[in-house]
């Protein structure tokens, strides 16, 4: 799980797999925000407060968000403090977050091409 200074939760969605389209170790990242009353919000995946210690309002799975980034990175944005590990979500939002992958209009062909060739 990360935080990073905008105070969003970060799931990283699988371990370290080589992604040959970056040449380097790589994770697929998704965040979650706040479901405001009135606004849009990807209806894939939503979670309620208390899912996790980090949520405390009814939130969603920012699918047009999603990222894969480079472990190197990653590594080197927690060393600084940009990056925070937190602790993980249940296995129960982690599927809930994974099956929205496959249900969202928002998510990338790049991101379902990655999530297609790791198997994630």
């Amino acid at each position: 799980m990360l935080t990073g200074r905008c105070d969003h939760l970060h799931v990283v969605m699988n371990d370290p797999v080589h992604c040959g389209e970056l040449n380097d170790l790589s994770v697929l990242v998704v965040n979650f925000s706040t479901v405001q009353p009135g606004a849009y919000h990807d209806p894939a995946c939503i979670v309620q407060a208390g899912c996790h210690p980090f949520i405390r309002h009814e939130s969603y799975v920012v699918y047009r968000g999603a990222t894969v980034l480079k472990v190197p990175r990653l590594e080197a944005k927690i060393q600084t403090g940009d990056v925070r590990p937190d602790v993980p979500v249940s296995r129960i939002v982690y599927d809930q977050i994974r099956a929205g992958f496959d249900v969202s209009d928002l998510v990338s062909p790049k991101i379902s091409r990655y999530l297609r060739i790791h198997g994630i």
